[in-house]
């Protein structure tokens, strides 16, 4: 003999949407919940008491008494059959109703003999299960008071699992679901032997959100993300589950075979017209990534952040979309390895060094200061080339702390030489962010108070890309360290903001070609013309012209001829410790050309 399989309701799919956005199968057991089941075993007077969510094959049981299995077939569920009536299913002695006698679950543990059942429902109507009271001795039926109670105890349910909801996997800005329930979700898929398609779309860099925060508002952002989230609710169809990762970042999950290009072009179309608030347009930018689910490394990746990498370098070089490439997750890991070692080796300094370049004066052919470069020996990767550990750090405020040990450890150096004899400048290259208030020049000034060292000794590097962040600021703490008698250079100087205008109005005393702009003089026409010009231009602007990049005799030769003052690069002298450039000092003073100082070196 068999039993009555519950038939689905004809809302099914829309059903089983809502039990997946509203009850989590995975959860932590609930205090609020576990009280319901119990009062309802105590006010009915009977031994089991279930909260049960019916999900397309299983039931499952999210609160329980007097049970120990956490779930059941469906097919065999009582719940199955109380999702399809409005108000109250009931059966006062299963033995006796031939649906139900055959019943593995009358048959078997826990032996029902009586079952009364609430369905749970949300206001627009959605079974999501049962509140149910369960007995192993047949029953009288209920009484319309008691009735009354459990269907006011299933209403608590449903309040209760709403709640629960908002507050673990709802983003309040927009009401879609989190981060969190993205990764359970996918969770979940895999679980299932799903291997589906991760999509994440990011709308604007955070560093764009940001300046409109500041410039416009944080209501203001506020609808820029709604106006986004509305757009793309639109796109991915009405049974897609969009997901707020970010700030101006969603999420969603597609079958693998989702064509990527064709879903790129609806987003470029749909968010070709600028997202506008108050008659302010912002123009977005658009970058797509993609990650296929993979079952069989369901505990040993993190899907979200693999995606949001690919998002991330799709937006960056602008080419739309693409996928993750585990090469790009290598770097990001590199990335994140290199940045928790950094604070740790601020602390440990041993990993830490500076080693100094010389610069010379084209006039005199002798050394007239030289430039402080941070370098950094990882204990276990080695030396860590400052092009890869400084863009880093200037995303994290490790920035602010490396320049502060930059500038202790060099002013300490320029004491000791002082205290030897030797008087040549010292330059210090820092980042934007440190002119961007008084903190920086504040600790500078202490520093050299404290090493008993002439301010006169140092010198500032700068680049143009400072003035772009807060130029007002800039030209305040540079007016202060120039006040001091510290000479302040313009680095890289031809390669960014370049508005002569505010140039000229900086204290600076020195601007610094970038190697980028000489490393052709010797073939390009053009670069030629373009280095006499920017010498020219700044020598009239009343600056001092320093040459970086110098590789070869016939460069040397002929920024010397086109009027530079100094120079600096790896034909007058590689990077070297202290000890070192004391040796190559000395060797270069009793030189008579820059060129036999360059072999005595190499001897």
């Amino acid at each position: 003999m068999t039993h009555s399989v519950p038939p689905f309701p004809d809302n099914e799919q829309e059903r089983v949407l809502r039990v997946a956005e509203l009850c989590y199968r995975d959860a932590v057991d609930d205090e609020v919940l576990d009280r319901i089941v119990a009062l309802a075993v105590e006010i009915f007077g009977a031994p089991i008491s279930i909260i049960s969510i019916l999900e397309e094959q299983q039931q499952w049981f999210r609160a329980k008494v007097g049970i120990t299995v956490s779930s059941t077939p469906r097919d065999v569920s009582f719940c199955g059959h109380t999702i399809l009536v409005d108000e109250f299913f009931e059966i006062p002695d299963t033995h006796l109703d031939p649906r139900f006698r055959h019943n593995v679950l009358v048959t078997g543990a826990p032996g029902i003999r009586y079952y009364a059942g609430v369905p749970l429902l949300t206001d627009d109507g959605i079974a999501l299960g049962s509140l149910c009271v369960i007995d192993k001795q047949p029953r009288a039926p209920m009484s319309a008071g008691q009735l009354a109670s459990l269907k006011h105890l299933s209403r608590l349910v449903v309040h209760r699992l709403h709640d629960l909801r908002t507050a673990s996997f709802v983003d309040r800005p927009t009401r879609l679901m989190n981060r969190i329930r993205l990764e359970d979700d996918i969770h979940r898929h895999l679980s299932q032997g799903e291997e589906p398609l991760l999509i994440a779309v990011d709308f604007l860099s955070p560093s764009f959100v940001n300046d409109i925060v500041k410039a416009l508002g944080y209501s203001f952002s506020q609808y820029l993300v709604s106006e986004i989230s509305r757009r793309v609710a639109g796109l991915i169809g009405h049974d897609c589950v969009l997901y707020r990762i970010g700030l101006t970042r969603f999420a969603f999950i597609k079958p693998r075979d989702e064509c990527l290009t064709t879903l790129h072009e609806k987003f470029s179309t749909a968010f070709a017209a600028p997202v506008e608030h108050d008659g302010i347009p912002i123009r977005t930018q658009i970058g797509m990534g993609a990650l296929e689910l993979d079952r069989q490394t369901i505990n040993d990746r993190d899907w979200v952040r693999l995606v949001v990498s690919a998002a991330d370098y799709a937006r960056d070089r602008g080419i739309g979309w693409a996928r993750y490439q585990a090469e790009l997750d290598i770097a990001q890991q590199r990335a994140f390895v290199l940045l928790s070692s950094l604070s740790y080796a601020l602390e440990e300094s041993a990993q830490l060094g500076l080693v100094f370049q010389p610069r010379i004066d084209f006039a005199s052919g002798r050394c007239c200061a030289v430039e402080a470069l941070l370098r950094w020996t990882h204990p276990t990767l080695g030396p860590i080339g400052p092009d890869e550990f400084v863009p880093l750090a200037e995303k994290t405020d490790l920035i602010r702390l490396l320049s502060v040990w930059v500038v202790e450890a060099a002013i300490e150096q320029t004491r000791q030489w002082r205290d030897a004899g030797y008087d040549f400048k010292v330059a210090i290259n820092i980042s934007p962010c440190d002119l961007e208030g008084p903190a920086f020049t504040d600790r500078l000034i202490q520093t050299l108070a404290r090493h008993g060292v002439d301010a006169a000794t140092l010198e500032i590097e700068f680049t143009e890309g400072a003035l772009i962040r807060n130029p007002a600021e800039c030209r305040r703490q540079l007016t202060r360290l120039r006040a001091l008698g510290i000479d302040i250079s313009i680095d890289d100087f031809g390669t960014g903001y370049s508005n002569w205008t505010y140039l000229r109005e900086l204290p600076a005393t020195s601007v610094k070609l970038d190697r980028s702009l000489i490393k052709d003089i010797e073939n390009q026409e053009k670069d030629r013309r373009l280095v006499t010009t920017l010498i020219d231009l700044a020598q009239r602007l009343g600056y001092k012209v320093v040459v970086e990049g110098i590789e070869s005799q016939a460069s040397y030769d002929a920024v010397k001829s086109w009027g530079c003052d100094e120079g600096q690069g790896y034909f007058i002298a590689m990077p070297m410790h202290g000890e070192q450039l004391i040796e190559w000092f000395e060797c270069q003073a009793g030189a008579v050309s820059i060129d036999q100082a360059v072999d005595k070196v190499s001897c």
